[in-house]
């Protein structure tokens, strides 16, 4: 076998015998002419195979760094359904089942104030420094979450765990992005979709399980080990980046206030969907004065992204290209039919068809095995032809399928029939993540590929956020309008109340109102399946939108 300096004394005379040229094409007195002309600079050469030894790894060295990232992906996918699973239990714990949402939009706040910097600051700091931060960030948050002795300690934890998850998923992309080609790059971001769509499939039975056995908050203590390896691992097997700038220097490029002005944006609005209607009445001036904050937020944000950034967050003129835009408002919109379905499906089993939160759990894993068989057939497809465009509209025409599938569930549904529904908007889902964030890459300059790749990574955290906020916000409200309308007499007013503050309340009521509550859950659920299928519909024109772009063979795009 080569050593190492026969390797790279192989790599040198490849690399000269490129920038000379090749002579034997030429004739005698071409050659002549030129020898006195041409003369190879030996920093030339080394630059060139230094990035060729970045650029290339051997095959097992990628799949040592692409098992290394993907433990974290993994770990935040089963973050997310863990507390699909959880909810219920932590919310009634709490007594706050009206402030549910926040346990899930916190986390994505976190992603969505943070996910559209990883890209840029890694370009600055470099991807190995950003990586462990995020492990460190992701593993902090939770620790704090097992400890939280309140729902607001632990809406402050999920922020925390969401800085971190943002980072592990997006820069796992853009680490991938910067080493392999573009067309094989499509089979391994299927492949590292199956990995997600893992951890999330195994989230909602672990949660479950954990529950039942020692307790909600042992589902958080018992990621931290796994997080700790994938940073030692990430530490070990990836290159880091020479700093060229003094530190100062590098932050004045960073986006700090766009991400604050988007975050507040986002925050304001989740407070008002959160608050109206549970709280308080829609008419309330407070929340007028919240959504009139948030969409002035928005419009500071759009500000200081076209005029004031110098390396925006999300570059606003990039979205004037129809295939970036489209892919985009399609991964806002998909990540937004899924977080409604991923947590008022659970929801639904729980309270209207009375199964354990491990069998809800167990029940939705369906959801995330289609998600992986879309993810993979569309990997395959797309580096098989170098084509997206069409398999991109067939996809998402299944998804809505699988959407309208959902919103006809009802307690005559058998189990093996809401399992085999719920499979179809995960295949929409998985071929979705693949091909549109394929589609965005191909769109634009390969020097672009982080930014945009933090673009699609900060679109889906602000469709998730939305998503869950006014998935929320039309579940509360039915629930209540229900509850209200149907439920009356002496103590009406106690039984309202607590069938908003818990759904296991439900197995407590008197048997009058039994069946008056469970309708009342299955109507609002049912709400919210019907938004999520009209999001399916606009998702279709979304994809429409986008054009074909060419899938290069080679990291050089040539």
């Amino acid at each position: 076998m080569a050593t190492a300096r026969e390797r790279r004394n192989s790599l040198i005379d490849q690399e000269t015998a490129r920038l000379l040229g090749d002579f034997d094409e030429r004739d005698d007195e071409a050659i002549a002419s030129d020898s006195e002309t041409t003369a190879v600079d030996a920093d030339d050469v080394e630059a060139a195979i230094a990035e060729q030894e970045v650029n290339e790894l051997s095959t097992r060295a990628l799949v040592t760094l692409f098992c290394s990232l993907y433990i974290g992906v993994f770990l935040c996918a089963l973050d997310g359904t863990v507390i699909v699973t959880l909810i219920s239990h932590i919310a009634s714990e709490f007594n706050e089942f009206r402030s549910v949402s926040w346990i899930a939009t916190s986390y994505l706040i976190g992603v969505a104030a943070f996910q559209p910097l990883y890209g840029k600051v890694s370009d600055i700091y470099g991807r190995k420094a950003l990586l462990i931060f995020s492990n460190v960030a992701f593993a902090t948050g939770c620790i704090l979450c097992g400890l939280a002795p309140s729902l607001w300690f632990l809406v402050f934890a999920r922020v925390i765990a969401g800085i971190g998850g943002g980072g592990l998923n997006s820069l796992s992309v853009i680490t991938l992005s910067d080493l392999v080609p573009l067309r094989q790059r499509s089979l391994l971001h299927g492949i590292g979709s199956v990995l997600y769509n893992s951890g999330a499939a195994t989230g909602g039975v672990f949660g479950g399980l954990i529950t039942d056995a020692v307790g909600w908050r042992w589902a958080f203590f018992i990621q931290v080990p796994f997080v700790v390896i994938s940073a030692i691992t990430i530490s070990l097997n990836l290159k880091g980046k020479p700093a060229s700038e003094m530190d100062s220097d590098r932050l004045k490029r960073v986006d700090f206030l766009g991400s604050f002005t988007l975050v507040t944006a986002l925050t304001l609005f989740l407070l008002a969907m959160s608050i109206g209607g549970n709280y308080l009445p829609w008419t309330s001036w407070i929340i007028f004065v919240l959504f009139t904050a948030s969409f002035a937020f928005v419009a500071t944000f759009v500000h200081v992204e076209l005029k004031v950034a110098a390396e925006p967050i999300i570059p606003i003129e990039l979205l004037k290209d129809r295939t970036i835009a489209g892919s985009a408002i399609a991964n806002s919109l998909i990540f937004m039919i899924s977080y409604s379905h991923l947590f008022y499906v659970p929801i639904y089993l729980i309270a209207v068809k009375g199964v354990s939160a491990t069998a809800a759990g167990s029940n939705i894993v369906s959801n995330f095995i289609g998600t992986g068989i879309g993810a993979i057939s569309t990997g395959s497809y797309m580096r098989a032809t170098g084509k997206y465009y069409r398999a991109m509209l067939f996809n998402a025409t299944i998804l809505f399928v699988g959407c309208i599938l959902v919103s006809t569930y009802s307690e005559r549904t058998g189990t093996f029939t809401q399992v085999l529904f719920l499979l179809v908007p995960g295949i929409g889902f998985g071929s979705l993540l693949t091909s549109t964030l394929i589609a965005l890459i191909a769109s634009v300059p390969q020097e672009f590929q982080a930014v945009t790749t933090s673009i699609q990574y900060g679109f889906r955290a602000i469709g998730s956020t939305v998503g869950v906020a006014v998935a929320s916000a039309i579940f509360q409200n039915v629930l209540a309008s229900q509850l209200i309308e149907n439920i009356t007499g002496p103590g009406a007013s106690e039984i309202i109340s607590r069938m908003l503050d818990s759904v296991e309340e439900v197995e407590k009521l008197p048997e009058e109102y039994k069946e008056i509550a469970i309708n009342s859950y299955s109507v609002a659920c049912h709400w919210v399946f019907y938004f999520a299928a009209i999001l399916g519909f606009l998702n279709i024109i979304a994809c429409s939108i986008m054009k074909e772009h060419t899938l290069h063979t080679t990291i050089q795009r040539r």
